[in-house]
């Protein structure tokens, strides 16, 4: 215990260190003001037809303590396995892990005091939400502030919750396949079809839920509906078995008031009992977890990469033996001479970004890419109808701007991550390569649309144009800015996946900056992504200049 207590320190005090930490809290505190003052809402929707009836709590103390406990929840789910992942990555970067092995830390230790470091991250956003809530309920509340009744509700269904995700993040890491974009875009699907078993509770009241049912809450949803069903059938009787929606929600509806109850003890027990899974997949993440060198590349890892460090050779005796093949020599490598360096073209180093962006990928990248140019044409072929086209529009063109996340998420961090910020800083033209790096990402999602852009070329569907230029500037867009700011790639893909998930695979329409729908394009919001293409490329180019001056 001793040891996972320092492995946890040290990696806690390397993390609130950060400055990247302090945009977080800054970001998790105005959640906190959100929640009083009711652009965060928790409500019960009931329909009625065409209609839909919101009916809200009341801002009181217990309420809003309930509002946060669900906010923590979602930052935690949806935003803390980004924040949490890279404490083993960090180390393997840095060639601390080489450090560690030397020593007698075992890998579960190891792994068990980065894990205690994840669930210590969770606690400093926990609390600062839980301080942020209390600040605001002073200010925009109703009715006396009660500190137990803000805060419990945050760590009781909150801190649960980021011993889960702190785990999976570990375990993710320790999988060389999940280490990087697959991962990250894997869990944002998994934490979302985790959210799919509530609709099994849909219609019960809660003393009719079974126990299975209750187990899977991640997020508390049924431990509120527990609460406060209640204080809700009192005011809106005909709201029983309607499970409580919580987000950005829309519409007027009656009011109820939540003053708080004695909370049931299964609540307890079932939020206590997302740590056992936890710790069973921290168990887990030690199977295939490897102390391997720092420079070793995630996407070359497995057993093909270790065989491959091994050649066959005879010996004089002429029996087979197996030994390690020796890197080349210095003295027969070779670099092409550089006559000038003012021989450049702006397009030439577009060209190297656009195969730099494309080549090594995975064969199973290259085959969907094929799949989205081929499918749009095969349509086109088969003499298109109405459904056909519509059908394209709202299944192919989204996934048309999810595949190349794979090339965009590189967009920016590339040259961090492999340690070039000195040597593009110090060339004739590091602006042009930032620029050359983004009309790469442009070329990809072009590329990867262009069946489609046949298709609606050839049927006339201007409005669907317009959206595929917009997401062919925004995502490339969104990658640099987040990448050079960040210096990592999570952040990009984090918010692309959300309003990817939201706007153009849901059909959100102030998001939906693919076109999904003839809506948006009328009301314009391609274009308003077009405009903030052009701001986050600005930014990026700053920060690039920035960087310059230094």
């Amino acid at each position: 215990m001793r040891r996972v207590y320092h492995v946890a320190r040290a990696d806690f005090l390397q993390r609130v260190r950060s400055r990247r930490l302090v945009v977080v809290l800054a970001i998790v505190a105005f959640f906190g003001y959100l929640v009083n003052v009711g652009q965060i809402e928790l409500a019960y929707q009931i329909e009625n037809g065409d209609a839909l009836t919101n009916v809200r709590g009341a801002n009181t103390a217990a309420f809003v303590g309930l509002k946060a406990g669900m906010t923590g929840s979602m930052v935690l789910l949806f935003g803390g396995f980004y924040l949490m992942k890279g404490a083993v990555g960090r180390d393997r970067t840095y060639n601390v892990a080489r450090l560690v092995a030397s020593t007698t830390v075992s890998d579960r230790t190891y792994l068990l005091g980065k894990w205690v470091s994840n669930i210590g991250l969770g606690v400093v956003v926990l609390v600062t939400l839980a301080i942020a809530t209390v600040v605001n309920h002073v200010v925009h509340g109703v009715g006396p502030t009660k500190l137990v009744a803000l805060v419990g509700p945050i760590f009781v269904l909150a801190l649960p919750l980021s011993a889960l995700v702190g785990a999976v993040a570990v375990l993710f890491e320790s999988v060389d396949r999940l280490s990087g974009t697959l991962g990250n875009i894997g869990y944002f699907f998994l934490a979302t079809f985790a959210l799919a078993g509530l609709q099994s509770a849909a219609g019960q009241l809660p003393s009719e839920m079974p126990l299975w049912v209750k187990s899977v809450d991640l997020m508390g949803h049924l431990s509120v509906y527990a609460l406060t069903a209640d204080a809700l059938l009192t005011a809106v009787p005909d709201a029983g078995g309607v499970l409580p929606s919580f987000g950005t929600l829309t519409g007027d509806g009656p009011t109820f008031r939540y003053e708080g109850r004695s909370w049931p003890l299964w609540v307890y027990a079932q939020r206590a009992g997302l740590v056992l899974p936890a710790i069973g997949t921290i168990l887990v993440a030690t199977l295939p977890f490897e102390r391997r060198p720092s420079e070793a590349d995630s996407r070359t890892g497995g057993w093909r990469s270790r065989l491959a460090t091994l050649v066959p050779t005879v010996d004089r005796g002429g029996d087979a033996t197996t030994e390690a093949s020796d890197p080349p020599a210095v003295e027969s490598m070779s670099l092409t001479r550089v006559e000038t360096r003012t021989a450049w073209s702006f397009w030439r180093l577009v060209a190297a970004e656009t195969r730099l962006a494309v080549r090594g990928r995975r064969w199973w990248w290259y085959v969907g890419t094929g799949a989205l140019i081929v499918a749009p044409v095969a349509v086109l072929a088969t003499a298109a109808s109405g459904d056909s086209i519509d059908l394209a529009r709202r299944v192919l063109v989204p996934l048309a701007f999810i595949w190349p996340i794979f090339v965009w998420s590189e967009l920016g961090v590339r040259v961090t991550n492999h340690r070039m910020t000195d040597l593009v800083l110090s060339s004739n033209h590091p602006i042009g390569q930032l620029l050359a790096e983004w009309v790469a990402g442009v070329v990809v999602a072009v590329g990867v649309s262009s069946g489609l852009l046949a298709l609606f070329v050839a049927t006339g569907q201007i409005g669907a144009l317009v959206g595929i230029a917009s997401a062919a500037l925004f995502a490339p867009s969104l990658a640099v800015a987040a990448g050079v700011w960040s210096r990592s790639s999570w952040l990009f893909e984090m918010s692309y996946l959300l309003v990817w998930y939201v706007g153009p695979l849901n059909g959100a329409e102030p998001v939906d900056f693919v076109g999904t729908t003839a809506a948006s394009v009328g009301t314009g919001v391609p274009f308003v992504f077009m405009g903030l293409s052009v701001v986050l490329v600005g930014t990026a180019l700053a920060h690039r200049k920035m960087l310059l001056r230094r």
